[in-house]
């Protein structure tokens, strides 16, 4: 099963949507020129890197529907994010925000 096919299974499709929705609008010609070779994942990356699960005015900007704890105990769970071979934001990466979620 895919990253994508895991989160859908466990949300919806809708909420994969959003996820990859909110992953290109933060897209910015750095963080984005290699997806590596889970794209899914690397959306994941990006929207943990500007908060779009954490903080309740970008959840809402982007449309989550599902709690944000749920989502990321399921990133801790599902997601694999050590092995993410692509780029993330690099901000973010230094500012040691992707360790909660990093096995």
């Amino acid at each position: 099963m895919t990253t994508r096919e895991s989160f859908v299974h466990h949300f919806d499709e809708e909420e994969a949507c959003v996820v990859e929705a909110a992953a290109i609008e933060h897209s910015n010609g750095i963080n984005n020129i290699n997806k590596g070779s889970d794209e899914f994942r690397w959306a994941i990356s990006i929207c943990i890197g500007y908060e779009c699960f954490k903080l309740p005015e970008y959840r809402n900007a982007h449309g989550f529907n599902y709690d944000a704890e749920a989502i990321q105990a399921w990133i801790r769970m599902h997601c694999n994010l050590g092995n993410h071979d692509g780029d993330v934001d690099y901000l973010a990466l230094f500012c040691g925000t992707y360790q909660d979620y990093i096995q």
